[in-house]
Order: structure tokens, then sequence, then C-alpha cells
């Protein structure tokens, strides 16, 4: 019988394509972010000008302006919500796209080099220290395949991937 497990998080944040993903969700964060901050700024300089004009204005010219204020602000907050939840929805799909391309990688392996069975490493309350060791001979075809020259994604009779 031949058990090994895989730490998942792991690979995905070491894998060129979880690099790749990383790499495209920070840049639609901080464009998302970008936005949000000039309609804020904006939102800030109409109110220092209402704050200043405020006074010298006539009442209904006042009251308007500070509708229109009104209605920006929870616009503001409206699109920052539902950016969030579009940014989430993403980083879902990415990470999914990755589990499934992850998936096939292990069974290809599995399959290869004849494994009974591979756990997710975070489901496993014990293991042998033995078995997470540093001791290492060479990558596993998973991680040639993905570039991660002396790392290991599986362990198994004494190999770790570190």
């Amino acid at each position: 019988m031949k058990i090994g497990f895989i730490d998942v998080q792991r690979a995905i944040s070491e894998s060129q394509a979880g690099k790749r993903a990383k790499d495209r969700f920070q840049a639609q964060v901080k464009k998302a972010e970008a936005d949000l901050l000039k309609e804020k700024q904006e939102l800030e300089r109409l109110k220092s000008e209402l704050d200043k004009k405020g006074p010298l204005l006539k009442e209904d010219e006042r009251r308007n302006l500070e509708g229109d204020l009104q209605r920006r602000y929870v616009n503001y907050q409206r699109t920052m919500t539902d950016q969030q939840q579009e940014l989430r929805q993403k980083e879902g799909e990415m990470t999914g796209d990755i589990l499934k391309e992850l998936e096939k990688i292990v069974n290809e392996v599995g399959k290869a080099e004849k494994f009974t069975l591979i756990l997710e490493r975070s489901q496993i309350l014990y293991s042998d220290q033995a078995i997470d060791s540093e001791n290492s001979r060479g990558a596993c075809p998973a991680c040639r395949r993905e570039g991660h020259r002396g790392r290991r994604s599986f362990h198994s009779q004494g190999r770790a991937h570190r």
C-alpha cells in the first residue's frame, strides 16, 4: 500500500498557474481600488466645495447639491460592495480552474507512481515526521511539469515535498 499527501494550498501558490492567476487577480484588485479611490476623492472634493459654498447658496441649490452628494455616496458604496463581490467570485473561479488542473496532475502522478491513496495535507491529523523530512531525491513528475525543481508536492515513503 502506498499512501501520499499533497498540500493543495502550497501547490496552488507555488505553481506557475497559481502565480499567474494571483498576478492577474492582483491587477484586477489594483484597478478596482484605483477606480474607487478616484470616486472617493471626487466625493471628498464635492463635500469640501459644499461646505465652503453652502452658506452662500440659496436653500434650493444647497439642498440639490446635498442630495446629489448623498446619491453619489450611496452609489459609491454600492459600487464598492459590487466590486468586492465580483472579485471574490473571480478569485473562486480562478482557484477552481487551478484545482481542476491540479486534480488531473494528482491523478496522473497517482497512477504513474502507483499510489493507493493520495490525501490532502490539511486533512491529516497525524503523520510520522520521517515522512515529512527534507530529504529529497529530485522532483516528482508533477513538480517537474510545474517547474519546481527540487520541490515535491507529494509525500510518500519518506520523501517530502518541500
